[in-house]
């Protein structure tokens, strides 16, 4: 299939992804908004609302970049992305929507496989986009990796959903004990995932939500003296990221990524 063909399937399909979501916030896929299903199943690590908004920072660059492939479709570089992201766009797409769809109708076991799906995908397009890196291109790095590092937190997320709607009882832990475990652990995969990818805005939508989780919890009505521990590992944890993005930059020599 020839490049012409690939970026306007890129683009048929975003715009697919765009409205399923846009559908699904607003409450028309099975009646119910992904807002409304994450308040059913409430978890300690769920962000605030407002934390949400990334998506529109994503999307709009996402299509931004599918807008900068058409028309720079005999640029080198775009042309080595095309070729080795496309089919694994295609795929983020696919489990974008199918996540939506399943989420929504609160299949939550069902929509963790497609979620995995997605962050597994937009993981290995990172890796390529890293490996295609030629010092000057910053659109494609920065879309994804905002991508894919906002998609793991929701993937931890959405997999605690997942337990609290089977009724997990946490092997007797405290639910407070078992968030501040998952927070730490959380890091510590987005740090072994960095060393990897090396791309330095990758912890940053990870940041984000720890912000809105910490926002979150200071909300709630009553016990909120239970919750300072959750807070302060969340806080902890987003000044962490945000010094794992500020030294991978550094090492990357001020860039977003690094030049092979």
């Amino acid at each position: 299939m020839d490049r012409t063909k690939k970026v306007w399937i890129n683009a048929v399909l975003l715009v697919i992804t765009l409205v399923i979501n846009s559908l699904g916030a607003l409450g028309f896929i099975n009646g119910t908004s992904q807002k409304e299903v994450s308040e059913r199943y409430f978890t300690l690590i769920t962000p605030s609302p407002g934390t949400f908004s990334i998506w529109s920072v994503i999307y709009l660059l996402l299509i931004l970049s599918i807008i900068v492939m058409i028309v720079k479709k005999e640029d080198a570089y775009y042309q080595k992305s095309i070729d080795k992201i496309t089919i694994l766009f295609w795929i983020s797409c696919i489990m974008n929507i199918a996540w939506i769809i399943s989420f929504s109708f609160l299949l939550i076991g069902i929509s963790l496989i497609f979620i995995f799906g997605l962050v597994i995908s937009l993981s290995l397009i990172l890796q390529k986009l890293t490996m295609l890196h030629d010092g000057k291109r910053f659109l494609l790095p920065l879309t994804f990796g905002l991508y894919t590092g906002w998609l793991f937190i929701a993937t931890i997320v959405n997999t605690a959903v997942w337990l609290v709607k089977l009724q997990w009882n946490g092997f007797g832990i405290h639910n407070v004990i078992w968030a501040i475990i998952v927070l730490i652990i959380a890091v510590f995969i987005i740090f072994l995932v960095l060393l990897r990818n090396k791309n330095a805005i990758f912890p940053l939508p990870v940041a984000w939500a720890y912000l809105g989780i910490y926002q979150s919890l200071k909300t709630l009505e009553g016990s909120r003296t239970e919750y300072i521990p959750i807070q302060v590992v969340s806080l902890a944890g987003m000044a962490i990221l945000i010094g794992m993005a500020a030294i991978q930059f550094y090492r990357n020599k001020y860039a977003l990524l690094p030049k092979f």
